[in-house]
C-alpha cells in the first residue's frame, strides 16, 4: 500500500463529456481502485466493464470510460461524468497484543479513517441544512410515521419542521411567483390537459404568449401557405390555408391618354372599359370687306361606350389601345376630323367614332347660319355595352345683320363629350374673341371662329378638338 498525504480536497468532480471517452482525473486520493464510484449521466459505471482507473504516485489518478451497454457511444458535451469518492467504510486491519504495530498499517488505517471523514462530509455538503447561527433548542425532526402519512412536509410559524395536509386532487391554483422561470416546459404538461377552464380568467393575453409559441402544428396546419392567405377551418376540427376571393372589389384603374397595350393587374378577373372617341376640330371664319362676315359651326364631341364586365382572367390577356387624336381647328377651312378611340382584344372590338369637324361659311353679306356635322354611331363587336353614346353634335356658327346694315357672327360652340365641355365660339365683336378655342373635357369638340369687315391676316381658325382617353377599371 502506498504511503502518501490524504489532502483536503472535496472527494467529487464532475466533467461534461467533451473529453470523449477520457481520461477524466480526480484530484482526490484514494487507497484502491475500488475507492470510487463513477456515473454517466444518472448511471452507476461498473469498474473494467464501464471505466479503468489509473492510480498516480501520488493517490490521484483518473478514470477512462468504456464503451458498452452502459455507455453506448463515446460521451458528447451533453453528457456528464462524475466521480466521487465512495471507499466501503469498514476496517480490514486488527493489531493484536505483542504483535508488530508497523507504521504502514498505522498509516493505512489512519488515511482510511480521514478518507471517510471526507466521504461524509462530501454527502453533508450536498444535504438540507440549517444556519449555524440559529435558535438553540428548535426542533428539526422529521414527524413520525403515521403523523407524515399522505401529508406534506412544512416549516411552522416558529420555523420548526411539521406536517401539511395533502391532497391527490389537483391544486386549485399556483401563483406565478412561486414558479421558476423556465421550470414549466412543454415535456411537463400532458396532450391537451391545459385548457381555458384551467385559466384564472378564461384568457391568455398575446402578451402572455411567448414569441413563435404557437405554430402552424397547433392549428393542425401544414407548412407555412402563401403570403395573402388566411387560415380557415374546413368543418371537421382541421383547418387549411385559403386565399380569399374578394370578387367585384375594385384594384386597380389603368388610363391611357396614348396608344399602346392593356395588360391586367396580376390579381384582376374583370374589368370595366371606358372609351372615349376624340372631337372635332371647329370651323374656321373669313371675310374680306367691311360689310361681310364669316363663321364656323363647333366641331362634334367624340362617341363614348362604356362596356359591361369583361373577362380579363386568362393569363395572356391582354387588348390593343387606340387613343384617338383630336382634329385641328380649320383656319378658313373646315375643322379635322377626331380619330376614333378603339379598345380590342381579338374578340371584343369597342370603336368609339372621332367626332366630326365642323363647316365654315365666308364673306357672308346677308343673315346664314352653318350647322355642324352629322352625329356619327359608334361600332361594337361581340359585347353588349352599358353605355353607347355617338358623336355629340357642336353648335351652329349664325351671320346676322345689323341695324347699321353689316353682319355680325358668333361661331358655334364645340359639342361636349362625357369627360367635359367643348370649345368656346368665336364672337365678331371684337379680334380678340374671334378664333374658336379648344375643347376642354377629353373627346370634346373646338369651337367655331367668328368675325366681320377687312381683317389684316383675312381668316380666323376654329379650336382643335381635345384628344380621346381609355380609362379600364379592374375588378377581382
Amino acid at each position: 500500500m502506498a504511503d502518501y498525504n490524504i489532502n483536503a480536497v472535496t472527494r467529487r468532480v464532475v466533467y461534461d463529456g467533451s473529453s470523449g471517452l477520457g481520461p477524466y482525473a480526480f484530484n482526490f486520493e484514494i487507497l484502491d481502485q475500488n475507492d470510487i464510484n463513477v456515473y454517466f449521466n444518472t448511471t452507476l459505471l461498473t469498474i473494467t466493464t464501464d471505466y479503468t482507473v489509473t492510480i498516480n504516485a501520488n493517490g490521484k489518478g483518473s478514470v477512462t470510460i468504456v464503451t458498452g451497454s452502459s455507455v453506448p457511444s463515446t460521451p458528447v458535451a451533453a453528457d456528464q461524468i462524475t466521480i466521487i469518492g465512495s471507499r466501503d467504510i469498514e476496517r480490514t486491519t486488527d493489531f493484536v497484543t505483542a504483535g508488530d504495530l508497523r507504521a504502514a498499517a498505522l498509516n493505512e488505517q489512519l488515511d482510511a479513517l480521514t478518507i471517510f471523514d471526507q466521504q461524509i462530509s462530501e454527502r453533508v455538503d450536498r444535504s438540507v441544512q440549517f444556519p449555524s447561527y440559529e435558535p438553540a433548542g428548535l426542533n428539526y425532526t422529521v414527524p413520525d410515521l403515521d403523523n407524515r402519512k399522505s401529508k406534506y412536509l412544512a416549516f411552522d410559524s416558529n420555523g420548526e419542521l411539521s406536517t401539511l395536509a395533502g391532497t391527490s386532487a389537483p391544486l386549485a391554483s399556483v401563483d406565478t411567483a412561486v414558479i421558476v422561470d423556465n421550470a414549466v416546459t412543454t415535456a411537463k404538461l400532458a396532450s391537451n390537459s391545459v385548457t381555458s377552464a384551467k385559466i384564472v380568467d378564461g384568457t391568455i393575453a398575446t402578451a402572455d404568449i411567448a414569441d413563435d409559441a404557437i405554430t402552424a402544428a397547433k392549428f393542425n396546419i401544414s407548412g407555412n401557405g402563401t403570403s395573402g392567405q388566411v387560415v380557415q377551418s374546413d368543418g371537421d376540427g382541421s383547418f387549411s390555408y385559403t386565399t380569399l376571393a374578394f370578387n367585384g372589389r375594385l384594384i386597380n384603374i389603368q388610363s391611357f391618354t396614348a396608344s399602346g397595350t392593356y395588360t391586367p393587374h396580376a390579381s384582376a378577373l374583370q374589368a370595366i372599359v371606358y372609351v372615349q372617341g376624340a372631337g372635332g376640330g371647329g370651323g374656321g371664319s373669313d371675310s374680306d370687306d367691311t360689310a361681310q362676315s364669316g363663321v364656323g359651326a363647333g366641331g362634334n364631341g367624340g362617341g363614348y361606350i362604356q362596356s359591361g364586365l369583361i373577362d380579363v382572367s386568362a393569363g395572356s390577356y391582354s387588348s390593343t389601345i387606340t387613343v384617338g387624336a383630336g382634329g385641328a381647328g380649320g383656319a378658313n377651312a373646315v375643322g379635322a376630323d377626331g380619330a376614333d378611340s378603339v379598345y380590342n382584344d381579338g374578340t371584343i372590338s369597342l370603336t368609339a367614332k372621332g367626332g366630326g369637324g365642323a363647316d365654315r361659311f365666308g364673306d357672308l353679306v346677308s343673315p346664314n347660319a352653318i350647322v355642324p356635322a352629322d352625329t356619327a354611331a359608334n361600332t361594337v363587336s361581340n359585347h353588349t355595352p352599358v353605355l353607347n353614346i355617338g358623336t355629340n353634335p357642336g353648335g351652329n356658327g349664325i351671320s346676322m345683320e345689323s341695324s347699321g346694315g353689316d353682319n355680325r357672327a358668333s361661331g358655334g360652340a364645340g359639342g361636349g363629350s362625357f369627360f367635359g365641355y367643348g370649345g368656346r365660339g368665336g364672337s365678331s365683336s371684337s379680334t380678340s374673341v374671334y378664333a374658336g378655342t379648344n375643347g376642354v373635357g377629353y373627346g370634346s369638340g373646338g369651337g367655331g371662329a367668328a368675325m366681320q369687315g377687312a381683317v389684316s391676316g383675312g381668316s380666323y381658325p376654329g379650336g382643335d378638338g381635345a384628344d380621346g382617353i381609355i380609362i379600364i377599371y379592374e375588378y377581382t
